[in-house]
C-alpha cells in the first residue's frame, strides 16, 4: 500500500508528559430487568432532581447535569459521587451505578465543550478518520458536510460527537478483544459512562505516579507492549500512549483516553505515531533497568501484523 504526505517526526509536538483526564447512547441502553422497589424509588427520586453527593459548583453541576442526564433517567447511574480527575479536555466523575447493572461504580467521562481549543494537532489524528454520529455510523448526508465545512456550531457539535464516539467504539473493539481497557457502558452527547478502575475513595493511580518493583516492571512492560500488539491487530493505533494514562490497579493496568486513535491503514503517519508509542513506553519502564529499542519493537509489531509500508 502506498503512503503518502508522511509527517516527519521532528513536526510532532511531544506531549508525552502531560498528564490527561482518566457510555450511553438511546439505542445503546444496557439490558434493564424488571425494576424492584428500590429502583422504583430511584426513579421517584430522579423525578425530583438529580442527586450529588459531589459538592460541585453550580456551574459544574449544571454542565454534569448536561451531560449525565439521559443516564439518570434510564436509571444507569444514581449519583455523582466525586471528581476523579480534572484535565484540559475532560472531567471524570465516579458515580455510583444501579445496582440492577451488577456493578457498584461507574466512570463517567464528560468531555469540555471547547475541547479542541486544548486538543493540540487534532488533525494529525484526524486523517482517514470518517465523521462518525452518534450511532457510530459514518455521517454521509450533504446537510452535515455543509455543516462541516461551513464550520457552524452544530458542525462544531458534530466534531465533538465523532471524536467521542471514535473513543467508544475503540474501547468496544479493544475490550473485546481482551486488551486491558475499561469495559465501556455507553455513550451519549459529551460523555462516556465506562467501567471504573479502583477503590470507591481511592481511584487508581496512573503508572507514571508509582515505584515499581524490577520484577513488576518486567511484567507491566510486556503486557503493554502485548496491548500495543492487541490494537494494531485491530487497526488501532493509541497515539498518545504513556505511563500517564495507564491506571494501575491491584497489579493490573488499564489503558485510557483514545479519542486520538488513528487507523493505520488510512493515516499516513500511522507508523510514526506507533513508534512515538513504544518510545514513550520504554522511556517510562527506562529506569527500571529495562533496555529496550522502541525502533526494532515499533517495526516488528508493524511488519508482524499489517506487513504495509512504514
Amino acid at each position: 500500500m502506498q503512503r503518502q504526505n508522511r509527517l516527519n517526526i521532528n513536526d510532532l509536538e511531544d506531549e508525552s508528559y502531560e498528564p490527561q483526564s482518566s457510555i450511553k447512547n438511546h439505542k445503546r441502553r444496557p439490558v434493564q430487568s424488571e425494576r424492584s422497589q428500590a429502583e422504583e424509588f430511584e426513579a421517584d427520586e430522579f423525578e425530583n432532581g438529580i442527586r450529588f453527593t459531589y459538592h460541585a459548583s453550580h456551574h459544574e453541576q449544571d454542565w454534569i447535569v448536561s451531560a449525565l442526564s439521559d443516564f439518570y433517567a434510564d436509571h444507569v447511574i444514581i449519583d455523582v459521587l466525586h471528581q476523579v480527575r480534572g484535565g484540559k479536555e475532560a472531567n471524570v466523575y465516579c458515580c455510583k451505578a444501579n445496582p440492577a447493572l451488577g456493578v457498584n461504580l461507574l466512570a463517567a467521562k464528560i468531555y469540555r465543550p471547547r475541547m479542541f481549543r486544548n486538543l493540540k494537532n487534532d488533525s494529525l489524528y484526524k486523517v482517514g478518520r470518517p465523521m462518525l454520529d452518534q450511532g457510530g455510523k459514518p455521517l454521509r448526508d450533504q446537510r452535515s458536510h455543509r455543516a462541516l465545512t461551513k464550520k457552524t456550531r452544530i458542525g462544531a457539535e458534530m466534531h465533538i460527537t465523532s471524536w467521542i464516539e471514535h473513543e467508544y467504539q475503540a474501547l468496544r473493539v479493544l475490550h473485546q478483544a481482551g486488551a486491558d481497557v475499561p469495559r465501556p457502558i455507553s455513550q451519549d452527547r459529551n460523555a462516556i459512562l465506562m467501567e471504573y478502575i479502583g477503590e470507591a475513595r481511592n481511584p487508581a493511580p496512573t503508572l507514571n505516579s508509582l515505584i515499581l518493583t524490577l520484577g513488576e516492571a518486567r511484567r507491566l512492560f510486556d503486557r503493554l507492549v502485548e496491548n500495543i500488539r492487541i490494537m494494531l491487530s485491530h487497526n488501532l493505533i493509541h497515539a498518545d500512549l504513556s505511563a500517564y494514562n495507564v491506571l494501575y490497579f491491584k497489579g493490573g493496568i488499564s489503558i485510557i483516553d483514545f479519542p486520538q486513535v488513528v487507523d493505520p491503514l488510512f493515516n499516513p503517519n500511522g507508523y510514526i505515531l506507533l513508534e512515538r508509542d513504544v518510545e514513550r513506553i520504554c522511556q517510562y519502564f527506562s529506569r527500571y533497568k529495562i533496555v529496550a529499542d522502541h525502533v526494532k519493537i515499533a517495526a516488528s509489531l508493524w511488519d508482524d501484523i499489517l506487513g504495509i509500508e512504514k
